[in-house]
């Protein structure tokens, strides 16, 4: 049995989904919030929910934020975004949060029970439509480490300080550094980026929500 929790601020898409998934045996809804604060509430008080559909637009905390915080502290809860939005800023800051999935509210029956499937199982899903978009985008959803390579603490702040226009002699004397390493560093952060210059990286840095 896999035990959702539906994250939704309207009452008459939770009844919607729990109709559409009444005769689905595996599947069984078992909690619902209204925003991100009651997910987290339902989540210290039960340990059984497998898969969270998580609208991304709700009130007092959103579900991007939610998202973040679910995933660092209940890595093994499956999260699937159910949204009206497909602009590919939301998909990417979903995922780059933990989401496993992400579909569409105009979603059919089967699409929604086959991504709760997969993402139970430790798949990702996204809908056609989205996927279509994603590969248009050369994103790659199998491997999200590519989509958003992990940086390390050192590579974080010495990006944050190429954003913030400091040279790599200014960074190499505020970190107590030698350029050259400033200079690797750089070097680095571009390869992970997939960018040919300073310009660049900055701009994949914007897009992605990577600056503090």
């Amino acid at each position: 049995m896999i035990n959702v929790l539906i994250a939704d601020d309207h009452q008459l898409l939770i009844d919607g989904i729990k109709t559409t998934l009444e005769d689905v045996p595996e599947i069984q809804i078992i909690a619902e919030a209204k925003d991100g604060f009651q997910v987290l509430e339902t989540l210290e008080t039960r340990d059984d929910i497998d898969v969270i559909l998580m609208d991304i637009n709700m009130p007092k905390l959103d579900g991007l934020d939610c998202t973040r915080q679910v995933s660092k502290k209940y890595p093994n809860i499956k999260i699937i975004a159910l949204s009206q939005y497909d602009e590919k800023r939301f998909v990417k800051r979903m995922i780059k949060n933990g989401a496993s999935g992400y579909l569409l509210k105009d979603s059919d029956k089967d699409i929604l029970v086959t991504a709760i499937q997969k993402v139970n199982a430790g798949e990702k899903y996204f809908c056609d439509r989205l996927s279509l978009r994603l590969a248009n985008m050369e994103l790659k959803i199998e491997n999200t480490k590519s989509l958003f390579p992990k940086l390390t603490d050192r590579e974080n702040e010495i990006l944050n300080l190429i954003c913030k226009e400091h040279s790599s002699y200014e960074i190499a004397d505020k970190l107590f550094i030698s350029f050259h390493t400033v200079e690797s560093h750089r070097a680095n952060l571009m390869s992970k980026a997939g960018v040919k210059n300073t310009a660049g990286l900055v701009r994949w840095a914007v897009e992605n929500d990577f600056l503090e």
